[in-house]
């Protein structure tokens, strides 16, 4: 009974166009699914952690424009993947969790392992169901439309051939928004002065449509982290990155209107507003943008809301406005101190591999990589910000790894986010993944000790021991050298062949002062 739903279950993947999962198996059920899988021609990665395992399928199926799909077990594979599915969710990345359970069967007598684990899912979830012997097929279509339906995310699906099973609810088909109110957007993108464009993650799924449209624009554009790469990074208007920090803020209040074109309210950084502006938002379905104040919400087709390329854009802002704007910002974050800062060694391994794909972990670190690594292509560096979870770089870097094959990718991540997925480099020898994991180690929590005052805990809260990941690679079978200086990085770069390598770069935490001053004032 259970490989007969197995088969079902694997058969509406297949045709869904899925050609690989990833997971940690419990036995039964679980390898009943991944045989399923192999017989229907889809492959199966193992990994080592729930989380990591969720991380690296979400982001497959993002890349690949499919499904992600996990395999975990009951009990404790279940509760190791919470993160990873609220990942997905936050992040706008298309998973389906798919866990086995303590049979309806058995519940009555089994507590060992036993959890309401569709309630618990169904807290992080888009949708939360168990998958059992009523129309099983529907059950996993409907599933797959969830998480894939903007804004995408994560599904949880019980496996118990024991039970009936719930039909997944059909996917919201928002009603667009009617022609007044479009063309009251118009009007006011018309007739604004200096109106400011801020590109989100739902644009990246439409990024051509989008591209085009804004192509004509004589004003800044600033992009999310999710959206890095809509905007090409050499046109005059690209104003670089908007993340809802302070150092947003002069360009933001000089604007008279703000226009946002997918932008989602996972995205920005959570203070406040600071824009007494009038802001319009456009997006494929309907969103989250309270953040944005009285915001105006246009939902449709991009291709039929958005302005036409030709539309009036007589601005009051300099052709060059967008740019003048960023490189002022990159210049405060660049110093000339030669030594290994955490900016040269972003720029050192830029110089090397610029044409690499990029994963970036949550921590310091990050606020040196995301603006100095300019994209000209969406989903060419990717990072979760709408959870903002460290461990993910590592993990997100097999998945794009094995969506992009042969293409190099490089992991960023700071000595906290590799600690917590260590084990996954295992995955980097055992493929043979051509991945540089490239570790910020300064023993620190930086981020957080940034943040600290007094009568927070002091060191013990926020500093390591110094930890040699080069030699924790090494003996899991990825090559690996320690860097101490920028000529060390670049000879490192040099000798990456076609299989993985990790950079343990030690850097010195004092630094992140002044980067944190430059990017979020």
């Amino acid at each position: 009974m259970s490989r007969d739903l197995a088969h079902v279950w694997a058969q509406e993947l297949a045709d869904a166009g899925v050609r690989r999962i990833f997971g940690v198996p419990g036995g039964g059920p679980n390898l009943d699914m991944i045989g399923a899988a192999a017989e229907h021609g889809i492959a199966f990665t193992l990994a080592h952690g729930e989380t990591a395992a969720c991380i690296m399928a979400g982001t497959f199926g993002r890349l690949t424009n499919t499904l992600g799909v996990a395999i975990v077990t009951r009990g404790p594979g279940f509760t190791s993947a919470y993160n990873g599915l609220a990942q997905a969710t936050l992040d706008r990345y298309p998973l389906m969790l798919v866990s086995d359970t303590v049979s309806q069967a058995a519940a009555p007598r089994v507590g060992h392992q036993r959890l309401d684990q569709v309630a618990a899912a169904g807290a992080i979830a888009k949708w939360s169901g168990t998958l059992g012997s009523h129309e099983p097929a529907a059950t996993v279509r409907a599933a797959i439309e969830v998480a894939r339906a903007a804004p995408a995310g994560g599904v949880h699906v019980a496996f118990d051939a024991t039970a009936t099973g719930t039909v997944a609810p059909d996917s919201d088909h928002p009603m667009d928004s009617p022609n007044d109110e479009i063309l009251r957007a118009h009007e006011l993108i018309a007739s604004a002065r200096k109106p400011l464009f801020i590109v989100g993650e739902d644009a990246v799924h439409h990024h051509d449509v989008v591209r085009q449209a804004l192509s004509g624009v004589q004003a800044p554009i600033m992009s999310t982290y999710q959206a890095l790469g809509v905007i090409p990074a050499d046109w005059p208007s690209n104003a670089g990155l908007y993340t809802g920090v302070k150092a947003d803020s002069p360009l933001l209040e000089e604007a008279d209107l703000i226009v946002g074109v997918g932008l989602d309210s996972i995205e920005p950084m959570p203070g406040g507003w600071p824009s007494q502006a009038p802001v319009v938002i456009f997006h494929s379905a309907h969103a989250d943008i309270g953040y944005f104040g009285g915001a105006q919400l246009v939902v449709g087709s991009y291709a039929q809301t958005l302005p036409a390329r030709d539309a009036s854009y007589d601005t009051a802002w300099s052709p060059t406005a967008g740019n003048d704007w960023w490189a002022g910002r990159v210049d405060a974050l660049v110093t000339d101190d030669a030594s290994l800062t955490p900016q040269n060694l972003v720029l050192a391994v830029r110089e090397c591999a610029p044409n690499a794909r990029v994963t970036v972990d949550a921590g310091a670190h990050m606020l040196a990589v995301m603006p100095l690594w300019p994209a000209d292509e969406p989903n060419r560096v990717l990072i979760s910000n709408g959870l903002a979870t460290m461990g993910f770089a590592l993990p997100a870097a097999i998945g794009t790894a094995f969506a992009h094959p042969g293409e190099r990718v490089i992991a960023f991540t700071g000595d906290g986010g590799i600690g917590m997925v260590l084990a996954e480099l295992e995955v980097l020898a055992r493929a043979n993944l051509p991945i540089t994991v490239v570790v910020f180690n300064d023993a620190t929590l930086t981020l957080i000790k940034l943040k600290q005052e007094a009568n927070q805990g002091g060191a013990g809260a926020v500093n390591y021991a110094r930890v040699d990941f080069a030699g924790i690679a090494r003996a899991m079978g990825v090559p690996s050298v320690t860097v101490t200086t920028v000529e060390d990085v670049t000879i490192a770069c040099e000798s990456m062949g076609d299989g993985p390598l990790l950079i343990d770069a030690r850097i010195d935490p004092d630094h992140y002062t002044h980067i944190m001053k430059a990017v979020r004032g």
